[in-house]
């Protein structure tokens, strides 16, 4: 009797071990996987606008990144923490038209577009083209132009009061970033008072320079006078 006990017990123990060594051999996944990679759900628990999870019918392409070219990306050029070249820009010719976008505090100053130049104006051109950036930063207000006071029957006054504004512009050249000259130039030096205004707080305005102003400055380096 105690023989076909010890006999029983032999037969569980290799038992549990053919057992044991099934489940470490057993390749993962599913039912009739063969163990390769796992496959992928085919919906996704992320909610749609209805609230239940989006089915996608063929995988989604990454956005591309924007690579195309315009004025705007000149901008980088006239940040203060760092200025940034753009490596895409053309080279600087050693006779002009020198193709150059002028940034105003950061922000795109656009000029009307004129006859010269090779039948080109060098402050209007293609993106491709541009070989300068000037960079224009307001630096303060200067002289007291005009100070227009508006009347309300029905409410406090207002009074507006217009400055010169100062700023210095740096000549960059756009591929490089290499700096290639710095001036001081003041604002519009004369304001006028408009017919109306909306009622508000008193307040200063600073007038910067005008397109006239920033082609005298900046003709020299278009023309391929300046370095």
């Amino acid at each position: 009797m105690a023989g076909r006990a010890r006999y029983g017990a032999g037969v569980v123990a290799l038992a549990g071990v053919a057992l044991l060594i099934g489940l470490l051999g057993r390749p993962s996944g599913g039912d009739g996987d063969t163990g390769g990679v796992a496959t992928t759900p085919a919906f996704s628990v992320a909610p749609g606008s209805s609230g239940r999870p989006v089915t996608p019918t063929a995988p989604v392409p990454e956005s591309p990144v924007e690579t195309r070219l315009d004025l705007f990306s000149f901008g980088g050029l006239c940040q203060e923490e760092g200025s940034r070249p753009v490596p895409r820009a053309a080279r600087v010719s050693a006779s002009g038209p020198r193709p150059l976008v002028v940034h105003v505090n950061g922000l795109l100053h656009q000029f009307e577009g004129r006859g010269g130049f090779d039948r080109a104006d060098p402050f209007t051109p293609l993106p491709e083209r541009v070989q300068l950036v000037a960079c224009a930063r307001y630096e303060g207000p200067g002289k007291l132009l005009k100070v227009c006071r508006y009347e309300s029957p029905v409410e406090v006054g207002r009074e507006i009061s217009h400055f010169e504004g100062r700023y210095v512009v740096r000549v960059l050249e756009a591929r490089t970033g290499r700096l290639l000259g710095t001036h001081r130039m003041a604002g519009r030096t004369s304001a006028a008072c408009t017919p109306f205004v909306e009622g508000g707080a008193d307040t200063e305005e600073v007038n910067p320079p005008g397109d006239a102003a920033f082609r005298e400055l900046l003709d020299p380096y278009a023309r391929a006078e300046k370095p």
